[in-house]
């Protein structure tokens, strides 16, 4: 997918030659690669767990990935939607309009997908829905340089947060049944107005929040990535935003009462509380309060939230960037060989990502009696082996592969 990833677009960066040669960018698809486990690994293990003393805890899966993962994955699709409309130069009109209507064919292909992979029981929020809607939001902004994306997307991440904590509230009360966190399936379409609150506002990927990890990777994609020094620039601005982020929400919920206040909204122990500012889940009362702008655990939009998450995108990205140059400077082509199994996997994570819904729905009787560390694993092993597989044959995943073909048959028939 072209920004789950479409090889051939959403990881390449474009030539300042003049004669349209991109090159591969192995950090977009490794990072990629990261974000698929991530997500591979909320899915599959618990978020929260009872220790051997019998207290909760939250997991190592939703210590490391828990609503950062999902984030990475969106800020790589504007990372890839800036590299397909040119990355750091400038494209002409005609071969914009063309991207922009292969954008919206690759929008509509993913929500369907979506939509599909809904009907699967995985007790999983699907996110391609919301991917599709995000890809049709971005395409007005694919024209634009990467100091007006700048502006768009540190306005939109500040702000959006504050919109979403006023809105959720007065939706809960308008429309009925409030679907939060609900994957959109086919027959929401017929109730349109709470299929579209869902998706934009009440959701597990909220649109209007998460179009600014759009904004922030699109303006990413016109940095020129592939060159060292922004790489390390990147990494260091998100590594101090993330941990910035992480450090506010600390000081502030060490205020007197900020504490008890969330505890009592969310109805929950402070232990219990402790828990769930890691994991996010349970905290839906605690919007009651006017101390839920101080948190910053996933998927609850708060400001901080937002804030920490597109941070960790950005410091992982920046990161990955540097480690995968390093590689291929110190050992060559074998260094690059090496990253194969991870850049593969990131250059087909629809098929990926889908192949594993459909997996834990196939399977769920026999994967049951597994220990989730053990399950997890062998999902991890297989995208990994399939990434090697993809890569070394110098194949499309066959979602990606048909999501290519069918985006640029239309487009120019368009």
């Amino acid at each position: 997918m072209t920004q789950f990833s479409t090889p051939g677009a959403s990881a390449h960066a474009a030539s300042g030659s003049g004669r349209g040669a991109r090159t591969r960018i192995a950090g977009v698809d490794a990072a990629r690669g990261l974000a698929l486990l991530g997500m591979v690994a909320v899915h599959i293990m618990p978020l929260r767990i009872i220790t051997a003393e019998g207290a909760a805890a939250p997991s190592w899966a939703a210590t490391l990935f828990s609503g950062r993962a999902s984030a990475l994955f969106v800020v790589l699709a504007g990372v890839g939607l800036a590299l397909l409309s040119g990355g750091s130069a400038k494209i002409g009109a005609p071969k914009l309009a063309g991207i922009r209507r292969s954008v919206a064919v690759r929008a509509v292909l993913i929500f369907v997908l979506g939509l599909g992979l809904g009907i699967l029981d995985t007790n999983v929020a699907v996110i391609l829905v919301h991917y599709g809607v995000l890809f049709a939001c971005a395409i007005p902004f694919l024209n634009m340089r990467a100091r007006t994306l700048g502006f768009w997307a540190a306005g939109w991440l500040l702000l959006s947060p504050i919109a979403l904590y006023l809105l959720r509230p007065w939706l809960s009360g308008v429309l009925d049944p409030f679907r939060l966190g609900a994957s959109p399936l086919p027959e929401d379409l017929f109730t349109p107005a709470v299929f579209a609150a869902d998706v934009l506002v009440t959701g597990y990927y909220p649109v209007v929040v998460w179009f600014g990890f759009i904004l922030a990777g699109l303006c990413v994609g016109r940095l020129g990535l592939a060159r060292p020094p922004v790489a390390l620039a990147i990494g260091a601005s998100g590594a101090v935003l993330a941990v910035g982020a992480k450090a506010l929400s600390a000081w502030l919920l060490a205020s007197p009462g900020a504490m008890a206040s969330l505890a009592k909204a969310a109805d929950l122990g402070r232990s219990e509380l402790s828990v769930a500012l890691v994991t996010g889940q349970r905290l839906g009362g605690a919007m009651d309060t006017p101390w839920f702008l101080a948190v910053s655990a996933p998927h609850t939009g708060a400001p901080l939230d937002v804030l920490h998450v597109a941070g960790c995108a950005l410091a992982v990205l920046g990161a990955v960037q540097l480690v995968c140059l390093a590689f291929s400077a110190l050992l060559g082509s074998v260094g690059e060989m090496l990253l194969w199994p991870l850049t593969g996997a990131g250059a087909a994570t629809l098929t990926l990502y889908s192949a594993h819904l459909a997996g834990l729905d196939l399977f769920s009787d026999v994967s049951a009696p597994l220990p989730r560390t053990s399950l997890f694993i062998i999902y991890a092993v297989a995208c990994l082996l399939a990434g090697l597989v993809f890569k070394f044959l110098g194949r499309r995943g066959p979602l990606e592969a048909l999501v290519h073909s069918v985006s640029r048959t239309l487009g120019r028939a368009a």
